[in-house]
């Protein structure tokens, strides 16, 4: 029985593009070794995504069965994060990418950084990610740890193949070079670059033909007033986008390839050059530095038009030159592999099994982390040194018990606190619990780390294994790994202390009603803090709130999406305090309040990452709960992140801590 897969394009699949090219010739490929591979182009524009993109690519998502395996190339994937996400749980995702989005030529600085976000954000929803070029590869990552967007999917490079081909005629002796570029009309591809320095070289001797869509009206003007303007009309022909015959019979008749990129993910025209025996001039733009061969062209920096010109200039008068780089082509067409090798390549890619380590759990790290600073800010001080006289009082009243029952009595007193309080710590992440609440206690404490994520709670065990109490005595600590829906755990039943950070929005009422009831049964002390409100709000430079309908109708959105089951029943959300402070009251325990907000500041540099990050999540969470409206979220997002980055927006989110103490203790 074959293999199943969909590969999704943004619009029509059929388009004489690079991208699309490539994605025809692995379907073709992995046809050919018994994968069923449905092709499903999506209406809308990319990869500024508009509405009709959104409700398309979410439509054809959402007709595929539970478990189905989809390849998405990235120019769908990277536009709309937030529908990839929504059906990320269902579906086997693969994401295919070209090139980063935001790696596109003449993007402003915000747009620019609005596609890389919003692709390291799908990528963070996929299983595996196929890139075609090992400079892309490099690109990805070091995009994710600038942007501190980070994604645990495997990488795996895919290269193009060739198709076997004839090998090019050399130039006869006395007639003109035929140059050949084969590049849509885009500014990335610099076509307005290379009439410019065929402007320097001596006419005659050359004449070039260009090959490719007009698929930036403006800048095709431009490259036709170019041509214009330096007289260049006999010898310059833009012939626009054309068949394969048409196609081949210009690689035929061409003496060299000419590509003045600025930036290739891969840049398939040149190893298709190659496969004709065609010495190539390009630049070293992206991943053009890497695609071609030593000794089998010449290669300059992108946008250098002096550079450019003498190169051209030297291949058409210096047959020597020629001659050399034709046989430096030849050697590399001879190493070439063809578009089965790369069908090969790429079926094992796709088997290969997502990361150990969740995009969930790297997301949550990065994430935890950001915010670890502002935590310690925020949290009341007041209730942790309440906690630590409760300890006192109870460790002191334990020791008195047990001296009255011992006939050693100064023997026993002599170990009086030498027992440790014992804490447990709910959903313990990374860690960042301890790491604020050991050194404030001078008791001796044995940690009971829980999580659900292994590679969440192997980090949390290397960072709290390190801390020391208030009186510099190491820590014992031990891990759990298991799912906080029991709460009846050993590790939850034998302790003096059970302790959550910004958890209990995600749990539902049942959840916080066994909570109190296992801590009122053993008499548990209880500090849960950060606990979300619900409420938040951009503030101006000087911190007061800024009242905007937009957001609070993405607020809206975003509380709704809070009360969705997170594994722990239907969440309460910003509704959780409240209903832990009632829970904890009818055990009669004692309960205490903390308002402990976080006050991002408009312009602080430092919180600056933590601010895009919420802004991300709140824009992610509110396009899953309306993905029909994900333009004008997406809009809404780069707004709030252009005034965030110039500074004129902080932003202000309500948080509360809570302790509560049995009330006949302490």
């Amino acid at each position: 029985m074959s293999q199943t897969w969909t590969l999704v394009v943004a619009g029509d699949p059929d388009q004489r593009t690079g991208g699309y090219i490539y994605d025809a010739h692995i379907v073709a490929a992995l046809r050919e070794r018994g994968l069923y591979i449905d092709v499903m182009g999506v209406a809308g524009r990319f990869p500024d995504a508009d509405d009709e993109a959104a409700q398309a690519l979410a439509a054809t998502l959402a007709t595929l069965p539970d478990d189905a395996r989809v390849i998405i190339d990235g120019l769908a994937m990277g536009a709309l994060p937030g529908v990839v996400a929504v059906h990320a749980k269902r579906l086997d995702i693969t994401a295919l990418l070209h090139h980063p989005l935001g790696d596109e030529q003449g993007l402003s600085d915000r747009d620019q950084q609005r596609f890389h976000r919003s692709e390291l954000r799908g990528l963070a929803h996929v299983n595996r990610v196929i890139v075609t070029s090992c400079f892309t590869e490099r690109r990805v990552k070091a995009l994710a740890e600038h942007y501190a967007l980070p994604f645990s999917a495997p990488i795996t490079v895919v290269e193009p193949g060739v198709v076997r081909a004839p090998v090019s005629p050399a130039a006869p002796p006395n007639e003109p070079i035929r140059l050949l570029c084969v590049a849509t009309l885009t500014p990335r591809k610099g076509q307005d670059v290379l009439v410019q320095a065929l402007a320097g070289v001596e006419r005659g001797h050359w004449r070039c033909d260009c090959f490719g869509g007009a698929r930036d009206a403006v800048f095709t003007e431009r490259v036709q007033t170019l041509i214009d303007e330096h007289q260049l009309g006999d010898w310059v022909t833009l012939h626009g986008e054309c068949d394969g015959a048409t196609l081949e019979d210009a690689y035929q008749h061409a003496h060299a390839l000419v590509l003045p990129s600025w930036y290739e993910g891969y840049g398939m025209v040149v190893t298709e050059a190659l496969a004709h025996g065609l010495p190539v001039i390009t630049t070293t733009g992206g991943a053009l530095r890497d695609t071609l061969p030593n000794g089998a062209g010449i290669s300059v920096t992108p946008g250098d038009v002096e550079a450019l010109t003498r190169a051209l200039e030297n291949f058409c008068h210096d047959e020597a030159l020629r001659t050399e780089l034709c046989a430096g082509a030849a050697a590399a067409r001879g190493g070439l592999a063809d578009w089965q090798a790369a069908g090969v390549a790429f079926s094992q890619a796709l088997m290969q099994p997502p990361s150990t380590l969740t995009a969930g759990s790297q997301f949550a790290a990065d994430w935890l982390s950001l915010r670890e600073n502002v935590d310690v800010n925020s949290r009341s001080q007041a209730l942790v040194g309440a906690l630590a006289n409760w300890l006192d009082a109870k460790l002191l009243s334990e020791n008195q018990r047990r001296v009255e029952h011992s006939s050693l009595a100064e023997s026993s007193q002599s170990s009086a606190f030498s027992q440790p309080i014992t804490l447990a710590d709910l959903g313990c992440g990374r860690g960042s619990n301890s790491q604020f609440l050991a050194p404030r206690l001078h008791h001796g404490q044995r940690w009971m780390l829980i999580d659900h994520d292994d590679a969440l709670l192997n980090e949390a065990y290397s960072r709290t294994s390190q801390l020391s109490t208030g009186k510099s005595e190491s820590l014992q600590v031990e891990t759990h790994c298991v799912s906080l829906e029991n709460i009846d755990h050993p590790a939850l039943t034998h302790c003096d202390v059970v302790t959550a950070s910004a958890l209990i929005d995600l749990v539902s009422q049942e959840w916080i009603d066994a909570l109190a009831a296992q801590c009122a049964k053993h008499r548990q002390a209880l500090l849960i803090t950060l606990s979300i409100t619900g409420e938040w709000c951009f503030t101006n430079p000087q911190q007061q709130p800024l009242n905007d309908p937009d957001d609070r109708w993405i607020s809206e959105l975003f509380n709704a999406h809070q009360r969705r089951d997170k594994g722990l029943g239907e969440a309460l959300g910003g509704d959780a305090h409240q209903a832990l402070v009632s829970a904890m009251a009818h055990y009669n325990y004692r309960v205490s309040e903390a308002e402990t907000p976080w006050c991002l500041t408009a312009g602080k540099s430092a919180q600056y990452p933590l601010m895009c990050s919420l802004i991300e999540g709140w824009a992610s969470a509110a396009t899953e709960q309306a993905p029909g409206a994900a333009s004008r979220i997406a809009q809404w997002r780069d707004e709030r992140l252009r005034k965030v980055a110039e500074g004129k927006m902080g932003i202000w989110v309500g948080h509360r801590d809570l302790l509560a103490l049995p009330a006949d203790e302490g």
